[in-house]
């Protein structure tokens, strides 16, 4: 049978259907709050079409977690060529903000990964370990390439920085979940207004 056969797409389309529906759970219920039963009752398949794929639920999470990191690649090669640094940040922000547009309370991988971190299998801790390193690496060059051009402004090593931001960003989903959307409103512009020192109604104006 040559590659790309009906059968073939099949199976690949199960297979991303299972991850996506593996990522809903997890940002809803957190690694630990769901199983293969899960899956296979949304789906509508046998849970031996799941294991078919990943034959343990650490494969899965591993999976998962690779698939993150390939998203977050390819949204940093999406974006616009003419976006100067403060542009990448504005659309780094947009990411976090479509997270509350669902209305579901989930929340973004990252905070669930931190959360759950110490439960999680150890093949998933290294993963997570290295989004979180390509997350923090990626802002920090931002971060730095933005103040040598003049256009953000911050006192201390971009790297450092680079995790300031992350964990508010994280840290305000999760408050956002308690006190509604416009809370997290208030930190974005905050964080503008740390970044670019525009004032108040400017910095509402940067926002995504």
């Amino acid at each position: 049978m040559s590659a790309g056969s009906p059968p073939d797409r099949s199976r690949r389309d199960t297979r991303e259907a299972i991850l996506a529906c593996a990522d809903d759970l997890l940002r809803r219920r957190g690694y630990g709050g769901f199983a293969y039963q899960h899956i296979a009752v949304q789906l509508g398949i046998r849970n031996a079409a799941i294991h078919y794929h990943f034959p343990s639920k650490e494969d899965l999470g591993v999976a998962l977690v690779q698939r993150y990191r390939t998203q977050f690649h390819e949204w940093i090669r999406s974006l616009p060529v003419e976006l100067d640094d403060w542009g990448k940040l504005r659309a780094y922000f947009a990411r976090y903000s479509a997270q509350l547009e669902t209305g579901d309370c989930s929340l973004c991988p990252g905070g669930v990964l931190a959360a759950e971190f110490a439960v999680l299998p150890q093949a998933m801790q290294h993963e997570a370990r290295l989004l979180m390193r390509d997350t923090q690496r990626w802002l920090a060059d931002v971060l730095e390439q933005g103040r040598r051009d003049g256009v953000l402004r911050f006192r201390g090593d971009a790297i450092d920085k680079a995790v300031e931001v992350g964990a508010s960003l994280q840290g305000g989903l999760q408050i956002a979940r308690l006190n509604g959307s416009p809370c997290f409103a208030q930190l974005l512009t905050q964080l503008s207004l740390d970044l670019i020192g525009l004032g108040d109604a400017a910095a509402r104006e940067c926002l995504p």
